[in-house]
């Protein structure tokens, strides 16, 4: 009998590259304020990038920021206060940052997505070892799925939960016990697989057996997945003998 019955992924940086996918979502929000308001904005698409996590590089995010970890819900919420912050009432502010965002998923409902390298062959490696596996998203699920089936692996998952079947996201267990209410995952004998802090304090709240945390090799530093179990640079299939029961 396996050690581990299920692996919980992360989406955006555990299965597919984030950076170019979020950095050109936050740019349509920006855009998208600025073009469809009778106000100006008063701050500036860089102003704007950086508050919500884009590097100053223009071409990177902070995996400890808002748009690295956070659910769309909680980006309309600081889209929200950068309007109040510039005497716009905070109603019209929300009404606002959610037309911005909804209109932005929609402009990419088309967009290439990249899976990062090795993912596919350990999924495959997973699947083969009879390990069931799902995917736990801060992205909406039907986006989430979108991308999966993009990339032609959405078919390895048991499930997909995205941070709209929940009203809270992670690090709270809401969605991890969505799952398990749903699906009958025994978190016990869950492992988790994330890129953020959120994802490794998830699988803590939840009550998960253990999880790993990635970080790319070029990434420095690498102090910001503190209560993951296990840090990786990149996948390899030999990762598989983690779950396995040794006889």
């Amino acid at each position: 009998m396996n050690q581990v019955e299920w692996i919980i992924f992360d989406k955006d940086g555990t299965i597919i590259e984030m950076d170019s996918l979020w950095i050109s979502w936050a740019k349509n929000v920006y855009l998208n304020l600025t073009e469809n308001s009778d106000f100006e904005i008063k701050f500036t698409l860089q102003e704007f990038l950086k508050s919500i996590g884009v590097n100053n590089n223009g071409t990177s995010i902070d995996p400890t920021s808002p748009l690295a970890i956070g659910s769309i819900q909680e980006a309309e919420t600081i889209v929200a206060y950068l309007l109040y912050q510039q005497n716009i009432a905070w109603s019209k502010g929300v009404t606002l940052a959610r037309a911005a965002t909804s209109l932005a998923n929609t402009q990419q409902e088309h967009v290439i997505v990249k899976e990062i390298p090795g993912i596919r062959q350990l999924l495959m490696a997973i699947k083969d070892n009879g390990i069931k596996m799902g995917v736990i998203t801060a992205d909406l699920t039907a986006r989430a799925e979108a991308h999966l089936r993009q990339l032609d692996i959405l078919s390895l998952f048991e499930f997909v939960i995205g941070s709209d079947q929940a009203t809270h996201s992670k690090p709270s267990p809401d969605l991890a016990n969505v799952a398990k209410e749903k699906y009958h995952i025994p978190l016990e004998r869950t492992v988790m697989i994330g890129d953020s802090n959120a994802d490794m304090l998830f699988a803590k709240n939840a009550g998960m057996q253990f999880s790993i945390g990635i970080i790319p090799k070029e990434i420095f530093p690498k102090d910001y997945l503190p209560d993951a179990t296990k840090i990786i640079e990149s996948y390899d299939e030999s990762l598989v003998t983690m779950f396995v029961k040794k006889e």
